[in-house]
Order: structure tokens, then sequence, then C-alpha cells
């Protein structure tokens, strides 16, 4: 934890944090006559609760409908004339070359539940990072300004599309054992890419802890590899494969290859 804010210089700090049920609680004593409805993943278990609290809402016995990135995605609601997004940067922070993708997908995503029918929509973004290129384009509804900043950074970075990545996850019930062979197998992908001849097209990244550090008591390690052909990958997979077993199941880890991961958390 900091001392002191880097932007500001200020020394107290609190948590802060939201929550559907959170968001539901101050807008009931906010707005104590609305016909409020939340719609998450603890809401919707029962079977056919989505479905009912969409048609109430449809039916316009509902004034708020407050959710998830479930309710941004495929329903169209006529009435809906106003649209808040809450902390809408919280996914820049994923620590994956996708979060700007993803955040200006949300957002425009959110944008086109306002104003569907013959009223104008109005949506209204809460941001610490307002001037960030996704955010700025997705309330510009600028498709071209999102795709050319975002090309030019993952070119400068050898991002894909300008590369192939894959993803190596370790996962065991030791926290130090997983680690150690995570950083054995490293020292092996690194002596084989530096004795090859396509050595500068590769680049190791790792090992390092997973960004979801432990899974069902499961201590997660992972190596990425950047490669600018698909069958630099396979020669790598090739080469380890045979000695890997014998490395890391005495030591009660598994490890599973991912291909051009969509996620790498």
């Amino acid at each position: 934890r900091p001392e002191r804010c880097s932007s500001c210089g200020a020394r107290v700090f609190r948590t802060v944090g939201f929550g559907t049920e959170r968001v539901e609680r101050e807008l009931a004593g906010l707005l104590p006559e609305a016909r409020i409805a939340r719609m998450d993943a603890d809401s919707i278990r029962r079977k056919g609760r989505a479905s009912h609290i969409l048609k109430r809402f449809m039916d316009h016995e509902l004034d708020i409908l407050i959710g998830t990135q479930m309710v941004t995605k495929g329903y169209h609601f006529p009435l809906v004339t106003l649209v808040g997004v809450i902390y809408a940067d919280m996914s820049l922070l994923f620590p994956d070359f996708r979060a700007a993708e993803w955040t200006y997908q949300l957002l425009s995503q959110v944008a086109g539940r306002a104003g569907r029918g013959r009223q104008r929509g109005r949506v209204i973004i809460q941001t610490f990072n307002p001037v960030h290129y996704s955010i700025q384009a997705a309330v510009r509804h600028n498709y071209a300004m999102f795709f050319n900043e975002e090309k030019e950074l993952r070119s400068s970075l050898k991002y894909p599309p300008f590369s192939h990545l894959m993803c190596l996850r370790f996962q065991g019930n030791v926290r130090q054992n997983t680690m150690d062979s995570a950083y054995q197998i490293a020292k092996r992908i690194n002596r084989i890419v530096n004795r090859a001849s396509f050595k500068d097209e590769i680049q190791v990244l790792g090992p390092i802890e997973a960004p979801i550090p432990k899974i069902k008591g499961k201590y997660r390690y992972q190596i990425i590899i950047k490669s600018k052909r698909p069958r630099l990958q396979s020669y790598i997979l090739q080469e380890i494969e045979s000695v890997s077993d014998k490395m890391l199941k005495p030591k009660g880890v598994s490890l599973v290859w991912d291909v051009d991961p969509y996620y790498m958390l």
C-alpha cells in the first residue's frame, strides 16, 4: 500500500467499491418512490427469474433496472431514456492487452440501450480516466478513433494481431512448488530460444504469479510467449512437452497450454 497518493499527495486512503446491492440501497434511499429491481448472478439464480425481471421492466412495472454486464447485450428497451455506467474505467485495470477493447465494447453496448424508442436517450459515464481513448471514442461514437489508437499501441508492443500469443498456466497445491516449476520451464524455454535461429522472433514474458493467483485451492503461475509465427510456438511446445511431465508431476503441478488465449487472468 502506498504511503501517499502519487497524484495529489494525500496520505489518507479509504477503500471504495461498488456492487449491485449497494447501488440498489443507495438508489432506494435517494428515490424512495421508484420501483427498482436488480439483475445479477445472485438475483437470477432461480430458473425463469431473469425473464420475469426483464418482462416487468419491459411492461413498465419497474422504473430502474440495476445490473451487471448481462443487461447491456441484446435487449431492446424502447422506454429507456437514461443509462448510467458506474466506474466505467474499472475494466481498464484488467491485466490484459484487450482491456481497452473490452472497455470500448462495454460502453458502446451500454449506450445502445438508451434512446431506442421515439425519445432521445442520455448516457452518464462515471470515470476516473475521462481522457482515455477508449472512453473518448465511445462517447463520440467514433470507432475509427478507437481502432487507430489501439492498433498503434498493439503494434508498438507487439501484441495481437501483430503477434501470436501462447500462455502457459501452472497450477499446484503448494505455492513454492508451483513457482519453482514455472521457473524451471521458463529457463528451459529460454535456452531453446537462445540457441535457435529464430530467437529474434520470440519473446518470453515471465514466469509471474497469475492475476488471479489462487483458484479452488490451486496456486497459479504463468508464462506468456509472443511469436511472429504460429509454428514457432508449435516448435517450443514439442520441445517442452516431452520433459514437462517428468519435471512437474513429482511436484504435484499441472501445466496447461493456451494458444492465442482470449483471457489471461
